[in-house]
């Protein structure tokens, strides 16, 4: 999905002009099923980050997976808490933190309007990137096919809180254009197919057995997305 990890332990590659270092990706974990609980366990691994800085820690990847049925409360309530502690702690230019969910939707304009923190774009945005370098792509997809296709983006096996340093957000932001991105990661997506990519995450996340679905042959392997 994105190009500056070197490895799944270590990020920050391809941005070293812009003076990013790579470093370790930290990964947590969260039994937590209270929002109480869960803000404690992010903190604990957001406050090592910012006291470790850029060159100990890359990011961190905060897995909980007693939220992965509780979309609803994913979005409307844990997120928003993140986002006013995050800025009540006085550190909202100092890390970025973006939202996965397995049954990740892109919240409706109106929502995002209010909390664009860690979303992914409208499909009315999308559709103007896409008519910026496709539009022939743009003319023959529905709003339907845009909302999944930038959904499927965000979607992981577990709740997932990616926590980045916001620096490092505007220094990728300086190599690559947002337009040109979501582009390429919106064709690959409705590319590959809605039912294929359905099918793989289902199977990811050990929702289809080997005897209901097969492996999938070679020729349709997962697109090769890149960040957002």
């Amino acid at each position: 999905f994105c190009p500056y990890p070197a490895s799944a332990e270590v990020s920050g590659s391809g941005l070293e002009s812009f003076g990013v270092r790579p470093a370790p990706i930290a990964y947590a974990h969260s039994e937590a099923g209270s929002v109480a609980s869960l803000l404690v366990d992010f903190w604990a691994a957001a406050c090592g980050m910012a006291e470790g800085g850029e060159e100990r820690v890359s990011s961190i990847v905060l897995s909980a997976p007693a939220w992965d049925d509780r979309w609803g409360e994913w979005h409307r309530t844990v997120f928003p808490l993140l986002e006013a502690s995050v800025l009540a702690a006085g550190l909202g230019r100092t890390l970025g933190i973006v939202c996965f969910h397995p049954q990740y939707e892109t919240p409706s304009d109106a929502w995002l309007a209010r909390h664009r923190f860690g979303h992914m774009h409208s499909p009315s945005k999308l559709r103007r990137y896409l008519r910026e370098h496709d539009a022939a792509l743009a003319a023959r997809s529905s709003e339907s096919d845009l909302r999944w296709a930038g959904s499927y983006q965000r979607r992981s096996p577990h709740a997932l809180i990616n926590v980045l340093w916001a620096r490092q957000l505007e220094a990728a932001e300086r190599r690559r254009k947002s337009s040109s991105l979501y582009t390429r990661n919106i064709r690959a997506a409705l590319e590959a197919g809605r039912d294929s990519l359905e099918e793989e995450r289902r199977r990811e996340r050990g929702e289809l057995t080997a005897e209901l679905a097969p492996p999938r042959p070679p020729s349709a392997s997962p697109p090769q997305l890149e960040p957002f």
